[in-house]
Formats: C-alpha cells, sequence, structure tokens
C-alpha cells in the first residue's frame, strides 16, 4: 500500500483579520509616459513609443477601475506626480472609486542617482503636487524600480509616511525600527518581466502567454496561502490595462477569492493593522529582516 505523501504545513507567517490566512495587496503602478522620460527626455519626441505609454493612464486605468467595481475589491495605485499633473482626472476617478494613491517619484526617478539633499527636494515636491493638485497627503511611497538609498526610510517617516512597499526581504510586513511599516514585495509577482516589449528603445524581450503568467502567479498565491504571506501583485497599467491581461488579472483575483481565505487591502489598511497588531507578526529567525 502506498502511503500519501506527507506535505508541509507551516504555522502561519501572519495572523490576519477575519482569521484570513493571507493577505493580497493588488497595485498599479502607473507610470505612463515617465517609463521613457525617466531614461530620456529626448523620447518625448518618439511618437509611437509615447503612445504605448500613454495608454496606461488614458484607457487602462479606467478599464482597471471598472474591473475593481466588479470584483468588488480597492487597490493602491502608486503615481509619479508627473502623471499627476498631466493626468488629474485619470488620479480623481482613482480617488472616487475609494482607491488608495501613493508616492512613486515625479518623474519615476532612480533614487541611487540622488543624494540626500536632492532627494529629500524630490519628496516634498512630490507631496506638494499631491496636496495641490488632488488634495491629499499619501501614506505610502514605492520607490521606482524598488531601490531606495540607506537614509530613504528615515526621510519617509519625517515627512509623516506611513509605510514603504519597496523592499524584498520578507513575504510579510514588518515594522522598520523608527515605526515605518515595510510591505516587501518580489520580482516574480511584477508584470514588467512578463509583458514588457518596446523596440526601440529596447525594452524586454517576447510577451508572455496569459496562461503562463497566470500559473506562475497562482502558484506563488497558492504557496503563499499555506505560508500566511502577503500577496503583493504589482501591476503597470499600459502593460496589464490591454485586454487579455485584464481577463487574466480577473481570472486570478476570481480564483483568489473563491478560496475564502484571502484579505485583500490597500497599502494603509495593511499598514495600520501592523501597527496596531505587532503580536500578529511570527519570527522565523533571530535576526529577522534588516530594519
Amino acid at each position: 500500500m502506498i502511503s500519501s505523501p506527507k506535505i508541509y504545513r507551516p504555522e502561519p507567517r501572519f495572523i490576519w483579520p477575519e482569521k484570513k490566512r493571507c493577505a493580497a495587496m493588488i497595485c498599479f503602478d502607473v507610470d505612463g509616459e515617465t517609463t521613457a522620460l525617466s531614461e530620456d527626455v529626448a523620447l518625448e519626441s518618439r511618437v509611437s513609443t509615447m503612445s504605448q505609454l500613454r495608454y496606461g493612464p488614458t484607457i487602462a486605468v479606467p478599464r482597471i477601475l471598472g474591473l475593481l467595481e466588479s470584483l468588488e475589491i480597492k487597490a493602491t495605485f502608486f503615481i509619479p506626480t508627473y502623471i499627476v499633473e498631466k493626468y488629474p482626472r485619470t488620479c480623481t476617478s482613482i480617488l472616487e472609486k475609494s482607491h488608495e494613491i501613493g508616492l512613486h517619484g515625479h518623474l519615476h526617478e532612480k533614487l541611487s542617482g540622488l543624494n540626500p539633499d536632492e532627494e529629500e527636494t524630490l519628496l516634498d515636491k512630490t507631496l506638494d503636487i499631491m496636496s495641490n493638485v488632488l488634495g491629499i497627503v499619501p501614506r505610502g511611497f514605492r520607490a521606482p524600480w524598488f531601490e531606495i538609498n540607506p537614509g530613504t526610510v528615515d526621510l519617509l517617516a519625517s515627512r509623516g509616511l506611513d509605510y514603504n512597499a519597496s523592499l524584498m526581504d520578507d513575504d510579510v510586513p514588518y515594522l522598520h525600527k523608527n515605526g515605518l511599516v515595510e510591505i516587501p514585495g518580489q520580482w516574480m509577482l511584477e508584470d514588467w518581466e512578463q509583458f514588457a516589449f518596446n523596440a526601440d528603445p529596447a525594452w524586454g524581450f517576447i510577451p508572455e502567454d496569459c496562461d503562463k503568467v497566470f500559473n506562475l502567479w497562482w502558484q506563488e498565491f497558492d504557496a503563499m496561502l499555506d505560508y500566511g504571506c502577503c500577496f503583493n501583485l504589482t501591476l503597470h497599467p499600459w502593460l496589464s490595462g490591454r485586454p487579455s491581461r485584464i481577463k487574466l488579472l480577473e481570472r486570478l483575483i476570481s480564483a483568489m477569492q473563491a478560496t475564502e481565505s484571502v484579505w485583500f487591502a490597500t497599502g494603509s489598511e495593511i499598514a495600520d493593522y501592523i501597527s496596531n497588531n505587532p503580536a500578529a507578526r511570527r519570527e522565523l529567525c533571530l535576526e529577522g529582516p534588516a530594519k
């Protein structure tokens, strides 16, 4: 008689609200034209390239908002303030649907190329634009390209932000020493590696099949569900707002909802829960993530 293999089911990494087994933060980085302009402002004259990027805030975001309303979940949109200034109505529509908007630089700047004074000036500029154009004070930040500097966490806390979503040293949230909440992500749960393509300048490779991407993301979610993690999915409207990929997202989220074990939450909701329930986190090692 062949016995069934023993399946590893560890204690969950986190105690989530409502006895859910996993949290899910669905994020959209509305980079638009800053994807190219942050590399070279001369690319503004590349009409076709810019049109592909413009598809994000003009066509894809309204389509995404419709899908999220149908699925009855709230998402977090990280938006460079160049896009906020250029497409204020698009950004307002996100707020009108009760989604969250977080900071994402101005022109999608790579922070690694800035000194501390330049980074501070940039952060203050983006906070001012968010206040002046949208009338909001963002609570969260995601660094362009997920890359921050040694002083970024303290700078964010000094400006009153509640969370950062830029690091990759865990798969559940944690508190930095200054009280800032970190909501880690990972490159595998990112659509750029799957779908990005442009001929010149050359970005990406051959765009992946949606079934392959569904399997990739579903397998990670399914394991995270077992381990009690936080599924932090990062999408770009100009990539994931195309019709077949909207169907992919609908299929993925619907399957996640069918487990009845997922807490779908915005970055601020997760940050509030972590701050109010520090004992919810289960440590795996004495050192823990770098804080």
